[in-house]
């Protein structure tokens, strides 16, 4: 069940020098393979320009010189 304590954690939840040593040999490969999704993952997401993203037009002159007068009326 849930609440039942493993034989591999303590009761705060830390890794035993048992669960340390049945998951030793997998270090490695699961460092590897986690690098390599995130190689992949930068490669997918270098090779798209975001041009299908709606861009909303830059601001006016008009709101510019708004902002600069409020910010002047603040003082």
């Amino acid at each position: 069940m849930f609440n039942q304590l493993s034989k591999y954690q303590t009761p705060k939840l830390y890794f035993t020098p048992a669960m340390q040593r049945a998951r030793k040999p997998f270090a490695v490969r699961n460092a590897i393979t986690g690098l390599l999704l995130f190689g992949f993952c930068g490669a997918v997401l270098k090779q798209d320009d975001l041009g299908d993203v709606p861009m909303p037009p830059p601001p006016s002159s008009n709101f510019e010189e708004k902002l600069t007068n409020d910010k002047k009326m603040k003082k």
